[in-house]
């Protein structure tokens, strides 16, 4: 900048006469010429420590000149400078519209007269002309109105120290607005302004934002300027600071940056202040919005890295705290500016984006739902950004107010549709896990944001300040970098008017204590049975599901009694669960559709109002009785549990139970018959002669060759399977190809890590699941005890999903997961249906054995065409019979094979006679197999090398199991 024309941009008019022009740079703070408009004279403002006050019309000479050029691209050139007051004097003019003469307007309109001297403005005489004809229009300084004579000094504070920040934000509210011209920019993040149209002068702090500091004035300095008032009193901190010429220390890394950008948007600027509110240093925190869009200051700063968001003050913000995080965030991985040198700390957080639409079918704590989605997947949600008191445990009682919280949500949700925002997950150390590697199975908590789908005449409710504005939780501060609720800003505001009205937890009082005497647990029946007179004379009762045992079984509070007990649907009964061995009982397996029962019960009944009717108790203690569920609205019918159960195919009358016995009895049975002609669920094998033998019909051949029940081919079941053990020559194990619980259990045991688990010591009970290490290839897979030798600490095992038996040592088992042993056994017993093999232990069983193996044990994919399925009986408990005994027809995919075809070749089984054989599709099977015994009878092959074996009722045959004793099992092993 020497002689000739520059350009520049003025960035700050700090008196009637006088501009801060800049240049322009490609990066960081540009040069900057202090020029004072040459031949001109304005008023002068007074000090800011209220030493000197205004000249008069000083305020408005400065007020025009800032108008006319602030923010405005301006050519200038200095005309002459006086050394004694280093001050450069020059002409400039607006480099817009019709280029005017800055000083010539601003003396034309009569804010600064004209003065004479050695040194001239080029431009002279315009000037003094201007003046005169300003001076004739009585403009500006030159008026005779005795009003604007009269005000011609403003009325100002006396600095930073007149002004009480908590006084000035008690008396114009949180969230105003308010006009201030801004006076000086001491960092990038720190303001001193004007209030309009007081003109009170004072200091405020970006609300949210914090730019890096620009040094602290050195204390020699600060305790000379800290005095400099007219009445001797220190200055405010802020005073001083903006006192000081230049911050002696040193600038943090891009504070000029920070600053230098401040000036250019906001300096002596008329902004909006959004007053968010005061700390107790009784500093004043506010939004700023630039002119002309109203844009924050603080969102620019942050947006480019010039600022750091501050938790402290961003929870002020009535609106845009989250955008403000967002706009950091976004900084911090473009390394904008200060985060330059930012690496991510290490986090157990992630974000997720996922929405969907479900229903909530329970209500675990104040900030924790379940939610069934569109695929009927049930997914639990942890509200974001909450924290409710906690739920009672084992270890310890309830919080306060944690019950509460719990019921206030199960009133308000269960039943609803609802729309969830997943937001982010984080990892929490699994419950009870200690010692080293405890991190490896850390449990992933999933946060999200739930707002009501609303019915008609409703609006949509967020369920986080539902529960937050109610008291009965608090919202977390989180650290800057973590991800937090979308809606986290009106979470606080929720919570402070919470605060204010002293709402839950917020409030001063005691809750009231949670009296419930829990009557449900096991070995309570006697304690229970105390309650069946009342309870019987009391006729209907309102009740809460609690819990859902089993598919007809519940656990109910009853509020009015104060009473938990375990409640069963008269006269019904849904399929059995599957059952741990306990008390010296080996485990049971579940029944089919058990699952699909406890699921269709926990849908329509988990945590809904229910009213009940009490006839009676059984043995252990579960009151039985009449059960309808409430609506989830006025205008939803009562929902009958057993009427619903019973047309869904997932429970059935009681054989032992008339249904005239039972209200509804007749449309409870006239359901069940619908159920069973659909083939519904636990009817789908289902027949009519099946019925008709299981109500003491008589039986025929068939039934013993395993095709009972079988009435046409349509009504077979076909399965993909593959063949993993062969017993003898007439059982086998087989698995279902298509089974995707089996890719799951090698999933899950690929996953423990086992070889460096403790060694368990030969402990296990004989029925108890576990996990055994293969001999054969050293890889883990389920199993249960068969039998525990304490003497040689050995135990024999039976593989769940394969079929094989192997004898362990104590070093090859392990507990199994309760997960893990939550899936019943994959391994399904079948034999070949429609012929008759020899015995086990008879002449040709070891021959036949041998055949059926070689046939079966390649591993290849065969057709299993299901002809009946036995049930498994009372006594057979063993693992081995989850899947009962199926009677099969094993064909090859490709060629269409028969396997039992096969067999019969080779002489090593034999056909009934036909005469025996009254089923049509059984008959027809046996014929077409006729040709293939009759081939290996001609050739003399395997037990026709003698000659004909003999009939059906010969003794070297078995079509059912040995006459070995019964084991632990109650039945034989190798059946």
């Amino acid at each position: 900048m020497a002689s000739g024309w520059l350009r520049g941009v003025v960035k700050e008019v700090p008196s009637g006469d006088t501009l801060v022009i800049c240049g322009a740079v490609k990066s960081g703070p540009p040069p900057e010429k202090r020029i004072t408009l040459s031949s001109l004279m304005a008023p002068k403002l007074g000090k800011r420590n209220g030493s000197s006050r205004d000249e008069p019309f000083a305020w408005a000479s400065r007020e025009f000149l800032r108008k006319l050029c602030i923010g405005q691209s301006v050519i200038f050139k200095i005309d002459y400078v006086v050394d004694q007051i280093s001050r450069e004097f020059g002409s400039v003019f607006l480099e817009s519209g019709q280029k005017d003469n800055v000083a010539l307007t601003v003396v034309s309109n009569g804010w600064s007269k004209v003065k004479g001297g050695n040194q001239q403005s080029p431009y002279i005489e315009s000037l003094k002309k201007a003046e005169e004809n300003a001076q004739l229009a009585s403009h500006g300084l030159w008026t005779k109105d005795p009003v604007a004579l009269a005000n011609a000094v403003r009325e100002a504070g006396s600095g930073d120290d007149g002004f009480n920040a908590t006084a000035f934000f008690q008396s114009v509210g949180k969230g105003s607005s308010i006009s201030a011209i801004v006076d000086q920019v001491m960092n990038g993040s720190m303001l001193r302004v004007t209030l309009l149209p007081s003109l009170q002068s004072a200091t405020i702090q970006l609300c949210g934002a914090q730019a890096p500091s620009m040094g602290r004035k050195t204390v020699t300095d600060a305790s000379a300027s800290a005095t400099d008032g007219t009445n001797g009193a220190p200055l405010s901190a802020a005073a001083v600071a903006a006192l000081a010429p230049e911050a002696s220390g040193n600038p943090e890394p891009f504070a000029r940056e920070a600053k230098h950008k401040t000036e250019m948007q906001a300096l002596n600027r008329e902004v909006t202040l959004v007053v968010e509110g005061v700390d107790k240093y009784n500093n004043l925190f506010a939004t700023v919005l630039l002119p002309p869009a109203g844009d924050s200051l603080s969102e620019l700063l942050v947006k480019e890295g010039l600022a750091k968001v501050m938790e402290f003050s961003v929870n002020m913000i009535s609106s845009g705290g989250q955008k403000l995080r967002d706009l950091e965030r976004a900084a911090k991985l473009q390394k904008a500016a200060i985060w330059t040198h930012y690496v991510p700390a290490p986090s157990n957080q992630g974000k997720l984006s996922d929405v969907f639409v479900g229903k909530i079918v329970e209500v675990v704590s104040g900030d924790c739902v379940v939610v069934k989605d569109d695929r009927r997947i049930e997914r639990r949600i942890q509200l974001s950004s909450l924290r409710a008191p906690r739920m009672a445990t084992r270890d310890r009682p309830a919080d306060p107010h944690a019950v509460e919280a719990k019921e206030f949500l199960r009133k308000k949700l269960v039943g609803r549709e609802v729309e969830v925002k997943m937001e982010y997950t984080r990892k929490v150390p699994a419950a009870g896990e200690l010692g080293p590697g405890a991190g490896s199975t850390d449990r992933e908590l999933v946060f999200g944001n739930i707002e009501t789908v609303p019915d008609k005449g409703e609006e949509k409710q967020n369920v986080s300040e539902m529960v937050v504005a109610r008291g009965f939780a608090q919202v977390v501060r989180h650290r800057s970098d973590e991800e937090r609720s979308h809606v986290y800003d009106k979470l606080l505001e929720c919570e402070e008017l919470a605060k204010q009205a002293k709402r839950g937890i917020h409030s001063n009082k005691e809750p009231a204590p949670n009296r419930v005497n829990d009557v449900s647990q096991p070995g309570n029946a006697n304690k229970a049975k105390q309650y069946l007179p009342f309870f019987q004379r009391s006729g209907k009762m309102q009740a809460v599901v609690e819990y859902v045992l089993s598919g007809h079984r519940l656990k109910l509070l009853i509020p009015k009694e104060g009473v938990c007990i375990v409640f069963a649907p008269s006269g019904i009964k849904t399929p059995s669960r599957a059952q741990p061995a306990s008390g010296g009982k080996p485990a049971t397996a579940a029944e089919p559709y058990a699952e699909d029962a406890i699921a269709f019960t926990r849908e329509h009944c988990m945590q809904r109002d229910v009213e009940v009717t009490i006839e009676s108790m059984d043995r252990g203690g579960t009151f039985l009785g009449q059960i309808s569920v409430h609506g989830s609205s006025s205008q939803s019918k009562p929902f009958n549990l057993s009427l619903g159960l019973i047309k869904a195919g997932l429970a059935r009358i009681q054989p032992n139970m008339d249904p005239a016995r039972l209200p509804d009895g007749s449309i409870l049975a006239e359901a069940q018959r619908q159920a069973k002609e659909a083939r519904l669920k636990m009817w789908e094998k289902w027949t009519p002669e099946q019925e008709a033998l299981e109500n003491g019909g008589e039986g025929d051949a068939t039934a013993e060759l395993g095709v009972a029940g079988a009435s046409s081919s349509a009504s077979q079941e076909v399965l993909e399977v593959i063949v993993t053990e062969v017993v003898s020559c007439n059982e086998f194990f087989l698995q279902r190809v298509d089974e995707p619980r089996l890719a799951w259990i090698s999933e899950q045991l690929r996953a423990v890590s086992l070889s460096d688990g403790p060694v368990i010591p030969p402990e296990l009970r004989v029925g108890q699941l576990c996990l055994g290490q293969y001999s054969l290839d050293d890889q883990w897979y389920r199993a249960v005890v068969e039998r525990a030798n304490a003497k040689d600490s050995t135990y024999d095992v039976f593989f769940l999903d394969y079929g094989n038996r192997e004898k362990l040592t104590s070093r090859r088992v392990r507990v199994m997961d309760a997960t893990l042993a939550a899936v019943p056994a994959q391994a399904m017993l079948a034999c070949l249906a429609y012929v008759k093999v020899p015995a086990v232990g008879s002449e040709h069983a070891a021959d036949a054995k041998a055949c059926l193996s070689h046939l079966l044990g390649s591993g290849q994919t065969l057709l299993a065409h299901v002809s009946s399925r036995e049930r498994p009986g009372a006594k057979d408990k063993h693992p081995q019979y989850t899947h009962g005994k199926l009677s099969v027809t094993l064909l090859e995919p490709g060629s269409g094979a028969n396997i039992a075809a096969e067999l019969l070749s080779a002489g090593y089984a034999q056909l009934p006679k036909l005469l025996k054989v009254r089923d049509t599709v059984a008959k027809e099977a046996i014929q077409k197999l006729q040709e293939f015994e009759e081939e290996a009878r001609s050739a003399r092959r395997g037990i026709f090398v003698y000659g004909d074996p003999g009939d059906s009722d010969d003794e070297n045959t078995a079509t059912a199991t040995t006459a070995a004793s019964a084991g632990a099992w109650g039945r034989a092993a190798g059946r």
